[in-house]
């Protein structure tokens, strides 16, 4: 996600009743199995996360355009430096049919002029930047989605809409745009993840809101997800393989981060949110495997969006591996 508030803008009013459900029974592979894993001194605040077929890592960092690249049973390592055009690495996305791995850079946190926002993607076999792509003037993205054709698809988190890059073009393109999508705090539409070829849900990191919306029709429609409450700043999401939703609540006040199960959010009605864990400090992002194992990115970076705590950096940062919970559908 991309951070370009304070703390005293992400605030907004939870629903005082807590409706949890626990999750669902377990079945996944057991070379899953629930762990962290420590990222190399000087890695701060990771958001990017994507994994190879072959259990290759990438990881990008908020306030860098460094992307660090872990193969099994190998050390960490440098995969991409960053670069002028790359002063981020949010979001990453890897399109291993293509050979690229697509990353979002906005540029907040840096306390002078902003840059404009870029996405890029990097060639996975050797590294290099492929493109970097502006943003028009005042627009910031915030987390990536790729269609099985190449499709880019991006969050745009300050006017609430979303970004459409097809395969062939140079620019990318307004979707669609929706003041639900936004946010008084100005961090509106943050998670996104393609359920079918029909549906999208996207996140408002602002509102604590979910949302469905008709991606493929000609005239979208966006649909509120009804949810027992308001989830303290939805981030990252993914798709589990028996389609449930895995959501990332960020919890900026509270500070008690979740991963979050939604069985079927494709279904009308209210829907159940199931808790997978709690005690995260703002997790971001993640990535899932067609088995069900999932990586989730927990950045740290709490501290810097909160008056009076912004030197205060952790000494360590942490990547999370979980088993998750599947049905019987799947």
């Amino acid at each position: 996600m991309s951070y370009a508030v304070t703390a005293r803008a992400a605030l907004f009013t939870l629903a005082t009743a807590l409706t949890l459900s626990p999750p669902a029974q377990a079945a996944v592979s057991a070379d899953c199995t629930e762990s962290s894993i420590t990222l190399p001194p000087g890695a701060l605040y990771p958001n990017g996360i994507a994994r190879a077929a072959d259990g290759t890592l990438y990881v990008g960092l908020i306030t860098s355009g460094n992307v660090l690249r872990k193969r099994p049973g190998k050390a960490w390592e440098t995969f991409f430096p960053g670069a002028d055009t790359v002063f981020a690495s949010n979001a990453l996305r890897l399109d291993e049919r293509r050979g690229l791995l697509w990353g979002n850079s906005p540029d907040f946190l840096s306390g002078g002029k902003a840059r404009a926002n870029r996405i890029y993607a990097l060639n996975v076999a050797d590294g290099t930047l492929n493109r970097s792509l502006a943003l028009p003037a005042g627009e910031m993205g915030n987390d990536i989605v790729l269609g099985a054709d190449g499709t880019v698809y991006v969050t745009e988190t300050r006017g609430g809409g979303i970004l459409r890059l097809r395969p062939g073009e140079t620019a990318f393109s307004t979707l669609y745009r929706d003041p639900q999508l936004a946010a008084p705090s100005g961090l509106g539409a943050a998670g996104i993840v393609l359920l079918d070829d029909r549906l999208m849900a996207v996140a408002n990191f602002g509102t604590g809101k979910l949302y469905t919306l008709s991606y493929n029709d000609p005239k979208p429609q966006l649909t509120e997800m009804q949810l027992p409450r308001l989830i303290e700043n939805p981030d990252g999401m993914g798709l589990a393989p028996d389609g449930a939703l895995i959501v990332l609540e960020n919890g900026i006040l509270s500070g008690q981060g979740r991963i979050l199960r939604i069985p079927s959010p494709k279904a009308a009605g209210m829907h159940q949110l199931e808790v997978l864990r709690e005690g995260m400090e703002s997790p971001v992002n993640l990535t899932i495997t067609p088995q069900g194992c999932a990586f989730v990115s927990e950045s740290r970076i709490r501290h810097r969006l909160l008056p009076g705590h912004e030197t205060e950096v952790p000494d360590s940062f942490r990547l999370y591996q979980l088993p998750l919970p599947l049905t019987a559908a799947q």
